[in-house]
């Protein structure tokens, strides 16, 4: 299970609990480092995304309950496909609907 992960600031941390919960971050970050395909922080601001592969919803759940910053983050989760199959899929739908496909 493939999915984009959107984080974002929603209230601000505490700046004296601030340096342990970086050090959690990082931690979280060694823990699932094997599933997540893309790691990234927004350029200039706070917040960033991921690509997170993952084999169930229970382990997106897990991961993402433990991460440092859960209480204080807008976090959304998008399951994501490869390009290439989502149009294929698109266009026999689409010839489907055309009456083009049986």
């Amino acid at each position: 299970m493939r999915v984009l992960v959107l984080v974002k600031d929603k209230y601000p941390v505490p700046p004296e609990q601030f340096p342990s919960m970086l050090d959690g971050f990082a931690d979280w970050r060694e823990r699932y480092r094997d599933s997540m395909e893309t790691f990234e922080f927004f350029a200039g601001s706070s917040g960033g995304f991921g690509i997170l592969n993952v084999p169930d919803e229970e382990t997106l759940n897990r991961t993402m309950t433990e991460y440092p910053f859960f209480l204080f983050s807008e976090i959304s989760v998008h399951p994501i496909l490869d390009g290439d199959v989502a149009l294929r899929q698109v266009r026999e739908i689409m010839q489907q609907m055309m009456g083009g496909g049986s």
